[in-house]
């Protein structure tokens, strides 16, 4: 009996039903791929690491490339007229990849982008900051 007005409310069966359905509703809602979901995705960005290519020679390829650890091609040595010569597209691949096993991918500059990376690139191969290695 002590529990009796507990359970007897003012309210009906119907509106406990409805405000309980009310409260278990999901929150938001999903759209699949292929739906029109009334927004546009956002696209991906790359921010990169906002250095140019001496910025991120000094920062991430240097430790290498400075001493030749590894037969890591020197700034503006000859060693690099071979991989050169293969052209920028697979120089690019190679960094971005790794090459041989030693050199891990993208040199360890996750964040860089493939602008910063060609940047890098052309200041290992000319040794100027401002140089280009492919035309």
């Amino acid at each position: 009996m002590l529990f009796a007005p507990l359970l007897v409310g003012d309210e009906s069966d119907t509106e406990r039903e409805q405000a309980i359905a009310e409260r278990l509703k999901p929150f938001g809602s999903s759209c699949l791929e292929g739906q029109d979901c009334g927004t546009v995705a956002p696209t991906p960005t790359e921010f990169g690491v906002g250095l140019d290519g001496k910025g991120v020679y000094d920062k991430f390829c240097s430790v290498c490339h400075e001493t030749g650890v590894s037969e890591a091609p020197l700034v503006a040595s000859e060693a690099w007229d071979e991989r050169v010569a293969k052209g920028a597209e697979v120089l690019l691949a190679n960094t971005k990849a790794g090459f041989n096993e030693v050199m891990p991918a993208k040199g360890n500059c996750l964040d860089c982008t493939d602008a910063e990376l060609q940047s890098a690139i052309d200041y290992m191969v000319t040794g100027e900051e401002d140089g280009k290695a492919f035309p």
